[in-house]
């Protein structure tokens, strides 16, 4: 069995020859809010969470999850909550990825509302032992008019 060579024009290549493959950044629809939360925290014992509240009237559409840990023999995990309260309480895990010197990026498609001033999504960093480390947590979407 053989292989053959195709050519394709706009393809790119890593140094050792490899196809280069890289996903294009969320882009939100035209009449949207965009919508982008998260950063780098130390986190120790206790989880950090970045929270946003989502519209009066809005949906949130969320595109895309990412983030990264410094290396751990415990490891780190980030997660994305709903929170229809707005406080921590009631909340549903929408995902979870688990990371140990490590970055991830998923593509998602889901939508949270309508948003009622507590409605709220949250990004929780969250160490699984040992010393504090750097914990990375991204989220990319939009905001839309309910229907």
């Amino acid at each position: 069995m053989g292989f053959q060579v195709v050519e394709i024009d706009s393809a790119t290549f890593t140094a050792d020859g490899r196809l280069k493959v890289a996903q294009e950044p969320p882009v939100p629809p035209p009449a949207t809010t965009p919508v982008e939360l998260g950063g780098i925290e130390i986190v120790g014992n206790t989880p950090v969470d970045t929270v946003h509240t989502i519209g009066t009237g809005k949906t949130l559409v969320i595109q895309n999850l990412s983030g990264g840990a410094a290396p751990s023999t415990l490891g780190s995990k980030v997660e994305l909550h709903d929170d229809p309260n707005g406080n921590g309480t009631g909340m549903t895990l929408l995902r979870v990825a688990y990371v140990s010197g490590a970055s991830f990026s998923l593509d998602l498609n889901r939508e949270l509302g309508p948003g009622n001033g507590t409605h709220a999504v949250r990004l929780r960093r969250a160490n699984l032992g040992g010393s504090s480390r750097e914990i990375a947590a991204f989220m990319a979407g939009y905001e839309r008019t309910a229907t």
